[in-house]
């Protein structure tokens, strides 16, 4: 298999209970085995409740705005060109502190749940 351009616009936002959410690899679309990459805007003032990831580890890349990480280690403040990570199986919640504008993301987790 070759590899692949992607331009975000290609691809279409699908909502999710925090804002919504765009596919840009993944194996539905690329056949990507090992990794799947979106990006996702959290609605103003919105949190993407406290969830765990078993056997897949996540990337968060902060593109635009500010929010919140939330982890058992405490919260931690995130913005624009902040990196996080959490290892698999960890507790955590990501929230949006901007209560006019979205904060927008590029979510990295491998491997991708459908090769779990």
């Amino acid at each position: 298999m070759g590899s692949f351009v992607v331009r975000e616009e290609e691809r279409d936002y699908l909502p999710v209970e925090w804002g919504r959410t765009k596919n840009l690899f993944g194996s539905e679309n690329v056949g990507a085995r090992y990794l799947k990459i979106n990006i996702t805007e959290y609605a103003p003032g919105t949190e993407h409740k406290l969830h765990r990831h078993p056997g897949q580890e996540e990337v968060i890349y902060v593109l635009e705005g500010e929010g919140i990480t939330r982890t058992d280690a405490g919260d931690q403040p995130i913005r624009a060109g902040s990196f996080v990570f959490v290892p698999a199986d960890t507790d955590h919640a990501t929230l949006n502190v901007l209560k006019n504008r979205p904060m927008k993301a590029i979510i990295i987790k491998a491997p991708p749940s459908e090769a779990r």
